[in-house]
């Protein structure tokens, strides 16, 4: 991903929080919405289909599916190494559960439960970071 990749995720902001959906204006979850800007940027193929999930499967599952598909699509970095357009994982539940793309600043986009697509300052969500990633396409 890249300053592009940053442009398309910023027109994604203000969707709704939507489980299981990806639909500018719409409604988008957190990877959902990772999915489809990577997908709008042409970082993966258009027909890329993620695997689908209860809304409540981090809160009874020390499996991480969310990991599990980022690892289809891209290589772990360290966060020392982040650069805009990488993909920051967070532990919510009893795994890695949520998501958000990397935009420079100590901020990212990402699609929260009440808040829907924001910009945040990645600092709050810190003490629950997982790993960072870097899209390679998974082809």
């Amino acid at each position: 991903m890249n300053n592009d990749t940053v442009s398309i995720a910023k027109s994604w902001i203000r969707t709704k929080w939507v489980h299981g959906q990806s639909l500018k204006g719409v409604g988008a979850d957190c990877i959902q919405f990772i999915i489809s800007v990577a997908k709008e940027s042409g970082q993966i193929p258009e027909e890329y289909k993620s695997i689908r999930y209860s809304q409540d499967w981090a809160l009874h599952n020390s499996r991480s599916i969310l990991l599990e598909e980022i690892q289809k699509l891209c290589i772990q970095i360290s966060i020392e190494d982040i650069q805009v357009g990488d993909i920051l994982i967070f532990n919510y539940g009893k795994c890695a559960s949520h998501a958000g793309i990397y935009i420079g600043n100590r901020k990212m986009i990402h699609s929260k439960i009440r808040s829907g697509v924001i910009e945040s300052e990645i600092s709050g969500y810190m003490p629950k970071f997982n790993s960072a990633w870097r899209v390679y396409g998974g082809r």
